[in-house]
């Protein structure tokens, strides 16, 4: 149970840096004068989906690893993380397909917080590595 713990907390602190920064965002489509219901929703919706994406990758990768131990077929185990992934990937490109086609949406305050999540993981991947703690 403590590996969900630490994963909760990971995807805590993520989705701390990820909506201070999807404010800030606003903050700068406010001053531009182009903050609107769209980009309101876009910026919500990538914020979400990144969140989502990484609380499920996370969870992928802790299942992964219990089953690695049972199982001892690391090839078996890697082959269902890649085919997780990609099909992760691929259903989050559809949602923002046609969420970008039915025009519901902001595209780039969609995908401005899918990038910060990136930057936002290395962020607290420096931090945690700074400390000196363990990796998962």
């Amino acid at each position: 149970m403590r590996k969900y713990r630490d994963v909760l907390a990971q995807v805590l602190h993520l989705a701390v840096i990820v909506a201070i920064c999807v404010a800030a965002m606003f903050g700068v489509y406010a001053v531009l004068g182009r903050f609107d219901g769209k980009v309101l929703l876009g910026g919500l919706i990538g914020g979400g989906i990144a969140i989502a994406h990484f609380l499920f990758l996370s969870i992928t990768i802790a299942r992964a690893l219990d089953r690695a131990r049972e199982e001892k077929n690391a090839a078996r185990v890697q082959l269902s993380l890649q085919a997780s992934t990609g099909i992760r990937l691929l259903f989050i490109a559809v949602v923002l397909v046609l969420l970008f086609r039915a025009d519901i949406c902001d595209p780039v305050a969609a995908l401005i917080p899918l990038l910060i999540a990136q930057f936002a993981l290395k962020f607290i991947d420096l931090l945690r590595s700074g400390k000196g703690e363990d990796k998962p």
